[in-house]
């Protein structure tokens, strides 16, 4: 009678240890999914203004070629420099994005590519402000 007690216990603890994993396994998916939705969402929230970039680039670099003084030529370089510098961190993101492999890595990959997406989209929006707000002023 003990011997069968033993075992249904050791059965019950093994059937809940499977049970608690597979529940673990579907949290984690649900995390990579949300995850990787909120990634791409962030990316097709930003990657249609790369064409504003160029366009303020252009803009900005005529008001460059145009310029007399140091002082006015130092803050349009800054300016252009951190237009090229946000349509280079969008190109090199997306040539470096992959679908993680296994959920192992996949995680924490997608936690750090978030915080990179949310770095270039940050990096679009001030250089797009920046230039706006120069090209205004010097109308």
């Amino acid at each position: 009678m003990r011997v069968k007690n033993i075992s249904l216990f050791i059965f019950v603890f093994a059937l809940s240890c499977i049970i608690s994993s597979c529940e673990e396994a579907d949290n984690t998916s649900v995390e990579i999914k949300e995850l990787h939705t909120r990634i791409m969402a962030t990316h097709d929230h930003v990657m249609p203004m790369i064409g504003k970039v160029l366009s303020l680039r252009k803009q900005v670099q005529a008001l460059l070629d145009s310029c007399s003084s140091a002082d006015c030529g130092d803050s349009l370089q800054a300016i252009t420099y951190n237009l090229t510098k946000a349509d280079a961190d969008m190109m090199n993101w997306m040539h470096a994005y992959k679908e993680p492999i296994g959920q192992d890595t996949a995680l924490k990959y997608l936690q750090n590519q978030e915080v990179a997406i949310a770095q270039v989209k940050e990096q679009i929006l001030s250089s797009i402000e920046a230039a706006e707000t120069c090209l205004k002023e010097r109308q």
